[in-house]
């Protein structure tokens, strides 16, 4: 490095730089990924402000807090270092943000924050209108709960009745859902109320992505994320849970492992069409990618482990001896794959929360040479969220869409038997594995375009593709304990051509995603592998899971 010194005169340097000797102490990042970065030479009892001008920096020397000394009337140091601009990591910048935040946040004395004398860190906060005492431990959660953006105005009732009445044409189809239930509980066509009920549920789970989103506004991008795949999910949990009731036992496998095949192709493949059209390129975390396909790939393990296990055992055991053997290989499985899940919230909620931030990846792109200030954070006046709905409002409409959901599921369910023997013609595996998994996401679809649209791509492929981890990684090994619970024998030896598709599924989204980076044509060829899966089970015989000869038992 090469320093050049001269001194001035006190009247221009005492003059001239009062306003900058008061400035915080910034720092340059560099090119170099593996290298901290570079503050130039240090300077004993003293603080350097570092000023970016091209390639050199200007670094004045400023005494330390309790430093009796003060800087010369007559002399003041000036030293021009050339120093090679480096650049840090999107990660370590996120983390380095997030913790300068926390750290130099000011109380907000009206809503209830309190600093503390000592650490200086603010030991409570105000989520939901509640005040919370925070821990220097719980620091991290408070990012959890902070709206990436400033919150617009909040509704009247009135108001928020309005837009949820108006929130989309598919409102219309609501005058369905009474209709369904009169056809199901009069004992009608089986045909009309399957066809009925499937009309009902279609708005009520848009009407549960519309309270979801509105919840979510609330909160960071990652909490939202979870939200609107957990409450995604609802119906087809309803539906599996009411499957899984009536022993119905290939409609609860087909049915969340047709979730998982709409999820990660059609719904992720467009949300990256439409958001290709708006946008040359998408960009997202490419390490939260690699974690999500890395994740499923575990998933679809615990999958084709079971069908490998079967094709091995069938003729190798007694008779009546396979089923017990795969129940305890399903059942420890579901306790493993609740753990991983329950360690991936941690490893995204606390541990590593800074690579789930919402960040504006394309501009941290293209703004290579901006330099960071406390003006670059500023928000400007008309840069906030819109909320249309209040919290009362939006957590009754969660919760009246629910109810209703699993009425109208409950109709839908019990009148597939009756379709198929009607109509002969129609594959059951059709229906259970592309028309019902199409209905029941119709919430996240919608969540996941409308949010890609908008250039919130992180956002998109938390929603489809968490909805597919918490799907593989927690409802379907849950539902394998709570069957162990009720006696049911549902293990996780799924249909060998379904699992085949769905490993298959998985690759091609991982290859389509791991880089970080997607467009309009990777959507393309996710929406077209759904369709060719599509017209495969069009034409799938009817065929019941059989062990050792024998089908499974189930009361």
């Amino acid at each position: 490095m090469v320093e050049t010194s001269s001194s001035i005169p006190s009247s221009n340097a005492t003059s001239g730089n009062s306003s900058s000797l008061r400035q915080p102490v910034t720092s340059l990042f560099g090119e170099d990924e593996d290298e901290p970065p570079i503050c130039g030479s240090s300077h004993p009892r003293s603080t350097q402000v570092e000023r970016q001008s091209s390639s050199k920096s200007t670094i004045i020397p400023v005494p330390e807090e309790g430093d009796g000394k003060r800087v010369s009337d007559d002399k003041a140091d000036i030293e021009v270092n050339i120093i090679p601009v480096k650049r840090v990591p999107l990660e370590i910048l996120q983390e380095t943000l997030v913790e300068d935040s926390l750290s130099r946040k000011e109380p907000d004395l009206e809503h209830g924050g309190a600093r503390s004398g000592r650490s200086g860190h603010l030991h409570s906060t105000t989520i939901f209108g509640v005040k919370i005492n925070l821990g220097n431990k719980t620091r991290k959660f408070r990012t959890l709960f902070t709206p990436t953006r400033p919150l617009g105005p909040q509704p009247t009732y009135a108001q928020s009745i309005k837009a949820a009445i108006k929130y989309s044409p598919l409102n219309v189809l609501l005058l369905f859902i009474p209709v369904s239930w009169a056809l199901h509980f009069t004992h009608q066509n089986p045909t009309l109320v399957f066809v009925f009920s499937a009309l009902g549920l279609v708005p009520l789970a848009a009407l549960l992505g519309f309270g979801t989103e509105q919840i979510a506004l609330k909160t960071s991008a990652s909490v939202g994320g979870l939200l609107n795949a957990t409450l995604g999910n609802i119906v087809e949990m309803i539906i599996a849970g009411i499957a899984l009731k009536e022993c119905e036992l290939e409609l609860v496998q087909s049915s969340l492992l047709g979730g998982l095949l709409s999820n990660l192709l059609l719904v992720l493949g467009m949300a990256f069409i439409v958001g290709g059209y708006r946008f040359h390129q998408q960009e997202f975390q490419p390490m939260v990618a690699q974690l999500n396909s890395s994740l499923l790939i575990v998933s679809v393990i615990s999958l084709i482990v079971p069908v490998a296990f079967h094709q091995y055992l069938e003729n190798r055991v007694d008779d009546g001896q396979e089923l017990p053997i795969l129940l305890e290989l399903s059942r420890g499985a579901a306790v493993i794959l609740i753990l991983i899940y329950f360690a991936y919230l941690y490893f995204q909620f606390y541990s590593h929360n800074h690579l789930f931030l919402e960040v504006d990846t394309n501009s941290s792109m293209s703004s290579d040479s901006s330099t960071m200030s406390s003006d670059s954070s500023s928000t400007s006046c008309d840069d906030f969220h819109t909320i249309k709905l209040n919290t009362p409002t939006a957590l009754s409409l969660v919760l009246v869409a629910t109810g209703l959901a699993y009425l109208t599921a409950e109709s839908l369910v019990d009148s597939l038997n009756g379709l198929l023997l009607a109509h002969p013609g129609i594959s059951k595996e059709w229906l259970t594995l592309i028309v019902i998994p199409v209905i029941s996401n119709a919430a996240e679809h919608v969540t996941a375009v409308i949010v890609a649209s908008k250039g919130k791509f992180d956002l998109a492929m938390s929603v489809a593709v968490g909805s597919c981890i918490q799907i593989a990684l927690f409802v379907i090994p849950l539902l394998v304990l709570v069957a162990w619970g009720m006696g049911k024998p549902l293990t996780l030896l799924f249909d060998p051509l379904e699992t085949v598709v769905l490993f298959f599924s998985v690759l091609l989204v991982k290859f389509s995603v791991e880089d970080g980076k997607s467009h309009w044509m990777s959507g393309m060829a996710l929406v077209s592998v759904y369709i060719l899966i599509a017209l495969a089970f069009w034409h799938f015989p009817e065929t019941h899971r059989m062990l050792q000869g024998s089908p499974i038992g189930c009361v």
